[in-house]
């Protein structure tokens, strides 16, 4: 610890690490956090390329006019937009599941540290009382 935290009382000292680096060191790792999760779903890319072929499959419409071929290259070119579609928007879908579900448990971390040092004042006096009663 530096030297002002040990001209100060321990718990006073403590408050004050809390409410400053240790809420602010808090907050960076839910940042940090939070653009990994953005990042591994890669949401940028995905909505970017949403209606792509799925890993750029498809048929060539070939030379000269070919309606069988094209019909064919058309069907097959249609499927894959649709199935790359489709499995986008079910990563975007976890992905956003993944992101709010980490997003709500820093939130509801958030409220817990702020309240930390007062629930451990409260639960000390509370376990002095019982000692006196």
């Amino acid at each position: 610890m530096s030297e002002v935290y040990e001209r100060e009382p321990f718990f006073l000292a403590y408050v004050r690490w809390h409410y400053s680096q240790g809420l602010s060191e808090l907050l960076e790792v839910a940042r940090n956090i939070l653009w990994f999760v953005a990042h591994f779903f890669s949401f940028k890319l995905l909505l970017s390329t949403l209606f792509n072929p799925w890993r750029r499959l498809g048929e060539s419409y070939g030379q000269g006019f070919n309606l069988s071929a094209f019909a064919s290259a058309f069907i097959v070119n249609t499927l894959m937009r649709v199935v790359g579609f489709a499995t986008k928007l079910l990563v975007l879908g976890v992905g956003l599941a993944a992101y709010l579900s980490v997003a709500l448990f820093f939130v509801a971390l958030f409220l817990i540290w702020i309240l930390a040092p007062l629930l451990l004042l409260g639960s000390a006096i509370l376990s002095a009382t019982f000692f006196v009663i």
